[in-house]
């Protein structure tokens, strides 16, 4: 009987260890890009809430930061790429007393701060997202921040927000299509569209430009608003650049290339002579695929001139007829031109 009492507790003790170090094993699992995406369990958000990590569309930015200005970037990232699909949550691990300090100046600035945000911002005090994340990935913050996308429950990317690619990749994401594989073959491609500008031959640089395009218009959009930057700093002609440009979204009914066409000519900095005119048939040629979308460019266009009446009727418009989750997003750039209207003039007839 003793003999089989002690059989039963050496077989128990062994099933524990077995566990211990199988659960120890788990936790020391690297944290890479294909491994399903932790949970985000922190103590407070500061303005939105949690995101759904395992959504069927469009992907989540998971930003753990320690530079305030990180925020700010990412924010203007968000409306700047203005995709319903994309949730961006930045995470902090300050200590709540010192909070408003890190932010703001004084606590009127920092009210104003988190009611300006777009994105959502948390704080993981007792630092366990921290300890999942980023010592769970055994990477270094870089310049202040480490991102992780996550696309329907898996991580896809993590880096740096400073990469020059980041932006590319947060787009292609959110449309479920950043292919690394595709990537890697384009890249010669564009290193030979590059290479022929810097020695002047702009048709062999258009020929790779669309060699690189043509695999997928949608995917390289940034490839086709490269090439359409480069059009307009080296032909002496814009209406060149813009009868391509107009071309290549007639050519693609994808909503969100135009979007991001029509945005790019309205706001990008590196585009000096805007051409507003392409900008808005593009606009009207998205309203048949996304209602609020097309009018939410359009209304951007006529910001853009400073014609406040029909850029606010425009995103009204757009506003009541988003879905639940574009209103909040119309919503606010509906006041934003509201606002703007009270302290710009508007442009004469």
């Amino acid at each position: 009987m003793v003999k089989k009492y002690i059989s039963i507790s050496f077989i128990v003790c062994l099933c524990l260890c077995t566990f211990t170090v199988a659960s120890a094993r788990a936790d020391d699992e690297l944290l890479e890009v294909g491994k399903p995406a932790p949970t985000i369990e922190i103590e407070k958000y500061l303005k939105g809430e949690a995101p759904s990590l395992n959504k069927d569309v469009g992907c989540v930015l998971v930003v753990f930061f320690n530079n305030a200005s990180v925020v700010t970037t990412l924010d203007k990232l968000y409306r700047r790429l203005n995709l319903v699909d994309l949730d961006i949550v930045a995470i902090s691990k300050e200590k709540p007393e010192n909070v408003e300090k890190f932010f703001a100046q004084t606590t009127n600035k920092y009210k104003d701060f988190l009611n300006s945000l777009s994105i959502t911002l948390g704080l993981d005090e007792s630092e366990s997202a921290w300890r999942k994340w980023i010592e769970g990935s055994k990477k270094k913050l870089e310049n202040g921040s480490l991102a992780f996308i996550v696309s329907r429950g898996k991580i896809v990317w993590i880096g740096s927000i400073s990469e020059i690619t980041f932006e590319s990749i947060v787009r292609k994401a959110v449309l479920g299509k950043y292919d690394p594989a595709l990537q890697k073959q384009v890249q010669p491609m564009l290193d030979a569209a590059r290479k022929s500008v810097q020695v002047g031959n702009m048709q062999e640089a258009y020929k790779h430009f669309d060699e690189a395009i043509d695999l997928d218009p949608p995917f390289f959009s940034d490839i086709v608003l490269e090439r359409y930057k480069t059009m307009l700093k080296n032909e002496s002609d814009p209406a060149q650049a813009a009868e391509w440009i107009q071309k290549i979204a007639k050519k693609n009914s994808n909503v969100n290339l135009r979007n991001e066409i029509v945005t790019a000519i309205v706001k990008d900095p590196q585009i000096q002579k805007r051409d507003l005119e392409s900008a808005l048939i593009i606009a009207d040629s998205m309203i048949a695929k996304s209602a609020t979308m097309g009018l939410q460019s359009k209304a951007m266009i006529y910001a853009a001139q400073k014609d406040w009446p029909q850029a606010i009727d425009l995103q009204t418009d757009a506003w009541m007829g988003a879905t639940i989750a574009e209103k909040p997003m119309a919503k606010q750039r509906l006041e934003e031109y509201r606002a703007a209207s009270k302290r710009t003039p508007v442009k004469s007839p």
